[in-house]
């Protein structure tokens, strides 16, 4: 044993191979709770959902003309999307042979795209399913299951110039949020290879949620706020009978101090999210259910439908759970036949 000399990435990439099998064997377990979860939890009206608790619901996602966003790289219009940076990683390995190997390689042209950031158009969106309620949608933490493929952009770090305008302006306007990417052109002889991947949801498409919903009626802790929009959202609760009763927590007929203070907070807050006066104060009014991150929840976006969600989650949760172990015993053994 102590004349065994491994050169190469391969004994690397079998323990990485190892590790990622175990991943996968759990993670397949996971999906298929959530699949059966889906599977028993009936779908309900947004108007008579339980708050509290995990719901199921579908609904056509609600946007005003002026909140229609230019997806950056598509230039599609859309209602809301997300943008994953992505970084190529390669595998350097020697020149030379290795042990139970009869070939060399450098291995440099080898490798992977590894997700470094992502960012989305907005914190989500309203969904309808025409119960006389609406959901609002906060997608942070959420597992998203699209049917429809990407857009991708790649490039070197320094051509990022060469960039299409609107993912150029897309990325400025989220600089301050990515701390792994920066939009700076390097030189040639040190520039890395960078993907950008899109997606979207377009605006009336049908969207099935499956999480933790939650009435949205506690003013959010430690937001900052221009006092001049609560200002403004105060007098538009004072003036709306339908934001009065929204906000009225107790029920009794009367809109009290702290009631109205509490309401305004929350109103502030979607009001900088730059939906005018008077379709925000339509939303809000009724927003009976309100869909975050909630661990230990599931948390499920998907565009389809729930039968097709159903089927993709059973797919992937059997190849995950018979593949990851098979994945592993084959790096194993391999690694077995290294040093043995």
């Amino acid at each position: 044993m102590s004349g065994i000399h491994i050169e190469g990435s391969e004994p690397i990439m079998a323990l990485l191979g190892l590790g990622l099998g175990i991943y996968l064997f759990f993670a397949g377990f996971k999906e298929l709770k959530s699949k059966r979860i889906i599977q028993n939890i009936p779908t309900s009206k947004i108007n008579t959902g339980a708050v509290g608790t995990n719901v199921e619901v579908t609904g056509r996602i609600v946007s005003e003309k002026g909140q229609i966003v230019q997806a950056p790289i598509s230039g599609r219009p859309c209602a809301f999307y997300s943008i994953e940076i992505q970084r190529w990683e390669r595998n350097r390995s020697y020149r030379g042979n290795s042990l139970g190997s009869h070939s060399a390689s450098t291995g440099f042209n080898r490798g992977r795209w590894v997700t470094i950031e992502s960012f989305n158009s907005g914190k989500g969106f309203f969904i309808d399913d025409k119960s006389g309620a609406n959901a609002m949608v906060l997608v942070d933490g959420a597992v998203i299951k699209r049917k429809g493929g990407t857009q991708d952009f790649e490039t070197q770090s320094n051509n990022f110039d060469q960039m299409p305008i609107g993912l150029r302006q897309s990325l400025e306007a989220n600089q301050t949020k990515l701390r792994k990417f920066k939009l700076k052109n390097t030189s040639w002889l040190f520039s890395n290879r960078f993907r950008f991947r899109e997606w979207y949801f377009s605006m009336g498409e049908n969207i099935f949620v499956l999480g933790h919903a939650d009435s949205g009626l506690r003013a959010p802790k430690r937001k900052k706020m221009k006092f001049k929009t609560f200002l403004k959202a105060k007098k538009a609760i004072q003036e709306s009978d339908k934001l009065k009763a929204r906000f009225d927590t107790n029920q009794d007929g009367q809109l009290d101090e702290e009631e109205l203070e509490r309401g305004a907070k929350i109103l502030a807050l979607q009001l900088e999210s730059k939906y005018s006066k008077e379709k925000l104060e339509d939303l809000a009014s009724k927003t009976k259910l309100i869909f975050k991150q909630k661990k230990p929840n599931p948390f499920y976006i998907s565009n389809m439908s729930e039968k097709d969600l159903v089927s993709d989650l059973a797919t992937w949760s059997t190849l995950k759970i018979w593949g990851g172990p098979i994945l592993s015993v084959t790096c194993i053994f391999y690694l077995y036949t290294v040093i043995s």
